[in-house]
């Protein structure tokens, strides 16, 4: 495949007007090739200068660098005519002006004729001289001015100004539909509606007061369903009439807090134990045993991490009558320590403080999950000698072999509740519809992947209510499943049916349900259907299946959604590839659009800027197409050799490649005049979005496919005509700090070099939900741990490699790193560098450090592949 011309491709140029073509990406590539002759080649003292704007090229000082022999520069010479030196026949020099001829020569008849024609020839080729010099001067005055814009510059990723503004809508839960709430300037909240009518005062900032008068800053609130009450969240969280919801400024903090659907009660979690104030009258302690094991109605860490992505674990019932929460016991969790240095101080205190926390490692306890449900109008009351009964599931799945990956109401009222429970390993799941009187369930539909195609079955919360209608009669529930190898989105009804109806279909995937419309039986979804690096919103009829885009799929786009809570109104986010941009649009009228958010601030400095170009495409690799993007220096060339650095993350199910607007890294390394890296991310197997077999093809083997996979596109890109083969290296973080260590393991001889930011080195020393989902129990699969891990180092002798980790890493524990490091010792390598940022977590931001962290990235890559100006310093 020649990428010079892609297929199937597109082509951004983030610093032009949108009416910008491909044309004028070419447009600027003469001048900049001028720019690279008339720059200094040798490497300098420091890789990135401060921006300083850009002046017109002065030829009189810059002739230097000119060939003399080439006349397309002989127009800038700085010597007159009369000063030009003349060789004569000889060999020697003068400096006259002229050779002086003694008498006029004779001509001849044939001298006349062939003299006639040479000047009909010379006129015409001065004609079509100045013709092609007029254009290219006035070509060549474009290109000049385009290069007198400043690039994008190191400092600029982390300058606020080229970073989109998104702006989020707090839909109102209930009353009137297309309500939203925010705190203006003065500090009230404001109730708007989205048609235009008068804003309207909930709640004056001036009224929130402490008892000596003195103004109470807030960083939260929470209208209640009824708006009769807001809560605050402060350094303790109050209601409207300002009465605590704790009954002393003693009690510990509340670590969790939910209004009920309908009236003013509400659901707290304090201490780790579940409590109600109902109507905010009658304060109920409903679990008496929380501890430092024990959390109810709040996820343990491994659950937020890896199943909920939140805190919560607590679940209203619509009507406001029955709580469903969880119960973890990490009782039988190993600990897993680390210390703190600095403390979030200054100054380091003497002594580091250690931070104890339960995290399950892969084959190590897993915190038992139990189901509990409340009503809060039973006659029965918890107490510690009484505590609830949960719901019997150990025949589904015995307590330490079972996750409960989703729970959710399946009702109008209190009267069913459905459980999504799968094993340990996360390749069989079962749906079970529990009776909330009895306290007992029953499986209505269940999925084993692990015999059916060997698989896992993909973490989500999905499930959607529906309520009986002239759609759907019987009432159900909507459910993303596996459709033909596809996630796609089927129906059920009524809730106990285990045959599902496929409301979408084909070889592309649904991403997420954002809103269900029983009245007109409509389900609104994002999905991937015009691209898998793509996002659009569809609807579908649960009636017909029929599918409606409601965003422009003409055009490249990557879009998200937040709809009101009546579902008559959304928030549209378009996220890229251009410049970002918000409005609110109404379900039932296309042409009501309401502008939110522009971005024009942004689009003023992206005009004003040379940045990197993106284009996408994919490219075939071990048989299997892949997606792929670039980041293209300003003014690109493919006649130009280029150093290359590939970004890896890879794993399972997720997306690098994607159309979203993005000014980070790459564009940094692609954009700056002295480095102008070409900057490759492909996304090969494993990877999400391109169906289950894609997907699933790592099982149990992390980090094979995906390495092969990186060194058959680094072996690819060698190839091609705008790629210094000599210079391309390699980096990831996370998943992808684990890539750039695997790679370097496989000695391809591919990637000069390779950058490992907070690495996985062994997935034994990786918390056990996700691993396992993956790679199942060491006990069934110690072979497939012993490949993953990272133990070979002889490839680490022959590519330099940079690892990089923060020591209060509470996800990727540091030993990971460390570890490594130890095995690179025992086998006497001395070509790695590393390099651990004090207390910084897996995000790596603690006292500077992400600044900092890409910086020492950047500079360690120009040591050892210098840029595009300017060669490596050899040691």
């Amino acid at each position: 495949m020649n990428l010079s011309r892609s297929r199937g491709g597109h082509y951004e140029t983030l610093a032009a007007h949108d009416d910008q073509d491909y044309n004028d990406l070419q447009a600027v590539v003469t001048s900049d090739q001028l720019e690279q002759q008339t720059m200094q080649t040798g490497p300098s003292s420091s890789l990135i200068q401060k921006r300083i704007p850009s002046q017109p090229y002065d030829i009189d000082s810059g002739d230097e660098y000119f060939d003399d022999d080439d006349d397309r520069y002989s127009q800038y010479s700085s010597s007159s005519d009369a000063e030009k030196r003349y060789r004569l026949p000889n060999g020697q020099q003068s400096t006259s002006a002229l050779p002086v001829f003694a008498d006029r020569p004779k001509l001849t008849r044939c001298n006349r004729i062939f003299l006639g024609v040479f000047a009909v020839f010379l006129v015409v080729w001065v004609i079509l001289a100045l013709v092609l010099g007029v254009g290219r001067l006035v070509k060549l005055s474009h290109e000049t001015m385009e290069d007198m814009r400043p690039s994008f510059q190191f400092e600029d990723m982390f300058n606020t100004s080229f970073a989109p503004k998104f702006r989020s809508l707090a839909w109102m839960p209930y009353g009137e539909d297309g309500v939203y709430s925010r705190i203006n300037d003065d500090g009230d909240i404001i109730l708007t509606n989205v048609d235009g009518s008068e804003p309207k005062v909930f709640l004056p900032g001036a009224n929130v007061t402490d008892s000596q008068g003195k103004r109470i800053l807030f960083f939260s609130f929470f209208v209640s369903p009824d708006e009769k009450y807001v809560l605050l969240g402060t350094n303790r969280l109050k209601t409207y009439t300002l009465s605590p919801l704790l009954e002393s400024t003693d009690e510990p903090g509340v670590e969790h807090v939910a209004w009920s659907p309908v009236g003013h009660s509400l659901a707290y979690v304090q201490n780790n134990n579940l409590y109600v104030f109902q109507d905010l009258t009658q304060r109920r302690q409903i679990t008496f045993d929380g501890a430092a094991s024990i959390f109810n109605g709040i996820t343990d860490w491994v659950y937020e991490e890896e199943v909920y992505g939140s805190p919560s674990a607590l679940w209203w019932s619509p009507d406001g009558k029955s709580i469903a929460f969880l119960r973890f016991d990490e009782t039988e969790v190993p600990e897993f320590h680390y210390s703190v240095y600095m403390d979030n101080q200054i100054d380091a205190p003497p002594y580091p403080r250690d931070i104890m926390m339960k995290y399950p490692k892969v084959g190590f306890p897993n915190p038992i999950v139990n189901l509990h449900l409340y009503n809060i109008d039973s006659s029965i009351h918890p107490s510690a000698l009484q505590p609830l009964d949960p719901i019997a599931l150990d025949a589904v799945f015995e307590p330490k072999n079972r996750i409960i990956a989703e729970v959710k109401w399946a009702t109008e009222d209190s009267s069913a509740l459905l459980v999504k429970v799968q094993n340990r390993v996360q390749n069989h799941e079962k749906l079970v519809l529990v009776t909330p009187s009895t306290l007992t369930g029953k499986v209505v539909r269940e999925w084993n992947a692990g015999k059916e195609d060997g698989g896992w079955i993909d973490m989500q919360q999905s499930i959607r209510y529906v309520s009986p209608s002239k759609a759907v009669p019987e009432g159900g529930y909507l459910d993303i499943g596996n459709n033909n190898g596809y996630n796609h989105i089927a129906l059920y009804t009524p809730i106990d049916n285990a045959t599902p109806k496929w409301l979408t279909s084909g070889e592309w995937e649904v991403q997420s349900i954002e809103a269900v419309n029983g009245q007109d039986g409509l389900v609104y979804y994002i999905s991937t259907e015009k691209s898998t690096i793509e996002r659009h919103l569809y609807s579908t009829s649960m009636i017909s299946a029929e599918r409606t885009p409601l965003t422009d799929v003409s055009e490249i786009g990557y879009h998200t959604v937040s709809f009101s809570t009546g579902g008559g109104y959304y928030l549209l986010t378009y996220k890229g590839p251009g410049v970002p941009w918000q409005k609110v649009k109404k379900t039932a009228d296309e042409k009501f659009s309401s502008n939110i958010e522009d971005n024009a601030q942004l689009r003023t400095i992206l005009n004003g800027t040379r940045v990197a170009t993106r284009r996408w495409s994919t490219v075939n690799l071990n048989g299997r197409e892949c997606n792929y993007m670039e980041f293209l220096p300003p003014g690109f060339s493919p006649e130009q050799k280029h150093p290359v650095l590939f970004q890896v993350y890879g794993g399972p199910g997720s997306q690098l490649v994607d159309t979203q607007f993005q000014l980070g890294f790459s564009a940094v390394m692609s954009s700056v005049q002295k480095l102008k890296y070409v900057v490759v991310v492909v996304d090969g197997r494993g990877t999400g979005y391109r169906g289950r077999d894609f997907r699933i093809s790592v099982v149990n083997q992390l980090g094979k496919f995906e390495t092969e996979d990186q060194i058959a596109a680094g072996k690819h890109w060698k190839t091609l005509s705008y790629v210094d083969p000599d210079r391309i290296a390699i980096w990831g973080w996370s998943y992808g700090g684990f890539m750039a260590a695997k790679i370097t393991e496989a000695d391809s001889g591919v990637f000069k070099a390779a950058m490992s930011v907070a690495p996985v080195t062994d997935f034994r020393f990786y918390d056990s939900v996700y691993t396992e989902r993956y790679m199942n129990l060491p006990t069934t699969n110690w072979e497939g741990y012993e490949t993953t891990a990272v133990t070979n180092m002889t490839g680490f002798g022959n590519s330099e490699f940079l690892l990089i980790h923060g020591t209060g890493d509470d996800n990727v524990h540091v030993q990971n790193s460390f570890v490594l490091i130890d095995r690179l010792t025992l086998a006497g390598n001395h070509r790695y560098k590393s390099h651990f940022f004090t207390d910084s977590d897996h995000s790596i931001r603690s006292h500077n450090a992400n600044h900092e962290i890409y910086w020492f990235m950047t500079e360690n890559l120009w040591e050892i592949m210098g840029g595009y100006v300017a060669s490596a310093h050899h040691h």
